[in-house]
């Protein structure tokens, strides 16, 4: 395989990511200027959300099955025509509110089984390649997180310019070249022997089975969701900083920040072994430090500088957990057990933001700002005391697999 493989597969997540974020916004956009109303935009929008839970729970053993060579490239296409189906569709023959449904549910279920399929391919992209997979995590968590940021502002630049249509074609534009890019990557990557396969219902047994039994890979699930900051920080800004400004700027910081601690992590990383004390620093700095100066009523400064150095150190806390689950999850169950990680993650994330507003509301902002900072004090003591987390550290390797890594940077090299 090609060096540039890894890059590539990168690029093409970063582009993946950057399209689905754009298209989250101009969808929309679209159905506000269609229709003027906001309850179709509810229903539209939570189509797409549903449509993508429910490829999260069901697309694993497909996955396996077929293999991710096939499944990414095909679906980005797919996400595609989707999405340039909706002008195509208002422009020529109309769009009812069905068929806009419809095709908004196809997009979002569509997007999620190619962007697993790039995670279970990154362990073979970067065995071929010759590199490691701290790197290889890294770099993928921070194309994601440089997409999601760049997509949002891209969007709205986009829609004063031009209209929601033209923006849906950019996006449908995008996923056309990421779906180039993971062909590139993939090119040339061996299938994977899976073993005679079992049902469905089997293999979705095997996935909930190896998540039972591996306790580490069980803790990575419960600890991928969204954090309350989607609530506490605008609420925040308004209630205590009385500036939306201040609020941009500390969103903004706070993923910038995050998405250098990603590339930190890609660059340094293969250097850490021991990665629970490095995780463990990374939620003390990461998650804790920004609730705790919120709940002490914390200044515009003195915020900026602790947001900064928060997502700073979050940044490192996804790359390690994923570098975990690349190292331990076993081939032939990588499309199903990844699945069912990014369908808790995604049912965490409105449940998350659901109970922390209403906390808000209910207990007010300054309790439930402790309450936080204590529960995230008190996980910082799983990695401490369970036995399981001792595996999070970076194996020694023995004479046998030096010899092997040499001898394939070598053939990459080449």
């Amino acid at each position: 395989m090609r060096r540039t493989g890894l890059p590539a597969l990168w690029f093409s997540n970063g582009v993946v990511s950057t399209a689905g974020t754009a298209g989250f916004v101009a969808i929309p956009w679209f159905v506000l200027e269609a229709t003027g109303s906001a309850a179709r935009v509810g229903v539209v929008t939570a189509a797409e959300l549903v449509g993508l839970l429910l490829a999260a729970a069901l697309s694993g053993p497909v996955i396996d099955r077929i293999g991710p060579a096939r499944i990414a490239p095909a679906c980005d296409v797919a996400a595609a025509l989707c999405l340039s189906a909706i002008p195509v569709a208002h422009a020529s023959t109309g769009l009812t509110l069905w068929s806009l449904t419809l095709l908004t549910g196809a997009f979002g279920a569509l997007r999620e089984p190619g962007q697993t399929a790039r995670r279970v391919a990154l362990p073979r992209v970067v065995d071929a390649t010759g590199s490691t997979v701290e790197r290889g995590a890294g770099g993928m968590d921070a194309a994601f997180r440089a997409g999601q940021l760049a997509g949002a502002p891209l969007a709205g630049s986009a829609l004063a310019l031009f209209d929601s249509s033209g923006v849906l074609w950019f996006s449908a534009a995008a996923l056309l070249l990421a779906a180039l890019a993971v062909l590139y990557a993939l090119w040339g990557l061996p299938a994977v022997d899976g073993g005679e396969r079992a049902g469905l219902r089997h293999e979705f047994a095997a996935g909930f089975g190896y998540l039972r039994r591996d306790r580490l890979i069980t803790w990575v699930v419960v600890l991928l969701d969204a954090s309350f900051m989607a609530v506490f920080l605008p609420t925040y800004a308004a209630r205590v900083l009385h500036s939306p400004v201040a609020l941009g700027v500390l969103s903004g910081t706070l993923g910038g920040a995050a998405l250098v601690g990603n590339l930190l992590f890609t660059w340094l990383g293969t250097r850490v072994r021991r990665r629970r004390a490095l995780f463990v620093l990374a939620f003390a700095l990461g998650p804790v430090p920004p609730h705790v100066a919120m709940a002490l009523g914390a200044g515009f400064p003195a915020l900026f500088g602790v947001i900064a150095v928060g997502g700073l150190a979050a940044g490192v806390i996804n790359p390690i957990l994923a570098t975990a689950s690349y190292e331990r999850i076993p081939v032939e169950l990588r499309g199903r057990v990844l699945s069912l990680t990014t369908l808790v993650a995604q049912m965490g994330t409105p449940l998350g933001v659901l109970l922390g507003g209403f906390a808000a509301e209910g207990a007010g902002l300054r309790g439930t700002l402790v309450c936080t900072s204590l529960s995230y004090a008190a996980v910082l003591l799983l990695p401490l005391l369970g036995s399981s987390w001792k595996e999070l550290d970076r194996p020694e390797p023995n004479e046998h697999e030096v010899g092997v890594t040499a001898e394939r940077r070598a053939g990459a090299a080449r």
